[in-house]
């Protein structure tokens, strides 16, 4: 009963609730590009509005079915729709492009907030989990963010050649695109499977980026939890990412696998007495820690 207590709750969480309100207000907002669209020739046109209609009712589908999954695609869309909405904007300011874009841009940092984060990957738990998200480190994300631009770019760069007749350049760059929708979303669910897990048998730190294998502790293993500044003698388990971390102290040592590196293969097994971590909402975690 916990676990669909915790979903409904999820559903109901007002943050996700303004999420859907703000996406429903986007796809209303068509007809404020219209006067701008209409300077585009018909290939263009049609292209902008496939792509726009497309990401939009993407978007949408996310924020009504929340889950893991729809995380991973909401995060990689949104940010689509507004590249579009800022692109007509800027080529050829007007009150309408301008209020699109603005409202775009609201979506997308509600999307990429770690509340409503919680709230997705929340939905998608089994019975008594409660899971908050790690927070991606900062090296990862860096590659993300570049992987990304370079995937999108390569798609609306490749489409708009082959819009303008221009197959060769246009074909590669398309190509290159769908290649990319094949690989890179599957690499980005990675990090929106990253979680600090807690079942009444005690805590899982669930992260196949830092981790080789699953460390899971015992209630009566975990001895204090505390959020510190300073790195410290305790392991890191973050992956690298920036201060403050929760750092969670055993009754005795216990072996964790670190992912295989390039120097380490086949992952490093080290011994423990004390790990940080840093989830994306560090009350939550200690919440989760201390109850």
């Amino acid at each position: 009963m916990d676990g669909q207590h915790d979903s409904i709750t999820s559903e109901r969480s007002p943050i996700l609730v303004v999420t859907r309100v703000f996406t429903l207000a986007l796809g209303l907002c068509a007809p404020l590009v219209s006067n701008r669209l209409q300077t585009l020739d018909a290939a263009e046109r049609l292209t902008v509005q496939i792509t726009a209609w497309a990401a939009w009712a993407m978007v949408l589908l996310c924020v009504l079915v929340p889950s893991t999954m729809s995380l991973t695609a909401l995060r990689l869309v949104s940010p689509l729709h507004l590249i579009v909405f800022f692109v007509l904007a800027v080529s050829n300011p007007d009150t309408g492009s301008m209020v699109a874009t603005a409202l775009s841009a609201i979506v997308v940092v509600l999307v990429l907030s770690a509340e409503l984060g919680h709230v997705f990957v929340q939905t998608s738990a089994y019975g008594d989990e409660k899971r908050v998200l790690l927070r991606c480190p900062r090296a990862h994300l860096v590659v993300i963010v570049t992987m990304w631009a370079l995937w999108v770019a390569s798609g609306i760069v490749g489409v708009s050649a082959l819009v303008n007749r221009s197959w060769v350049f246009g074909g590669i760059l398309t190509a290159l695109a769908a290649s990319g929708l094949v690989a890179l979303p599957r690499r980005f669910h990675r990090y929106s499977r990253r979680w600090l897990v807690s079942v009444p048998a005690g805590i899982v730190v669930h992260d196949h980026v830092v981790l080789a294998e699953t460390a899971m502790f015992t209630r009566t293993a975990i001895g204090t939890t505390t959020l510190v500044a300073e790195p410290g003698e305790s392991a890191d388990l973050s992956g690298g990412t920036g201060r403050p971390w929760v750092e969670i102290t055993l009754s005795d040592f216990d072996t964790v696998v670190r992912a295989a590196t390039p120097s380490t293969p086949g992952g490093s097994a080290i011994h423990v007495k004390s790990f940080r971590i840093r989830p994306s909402r560090l009350t939550a975690a200690t919440e989760l820690l201390t109850s």
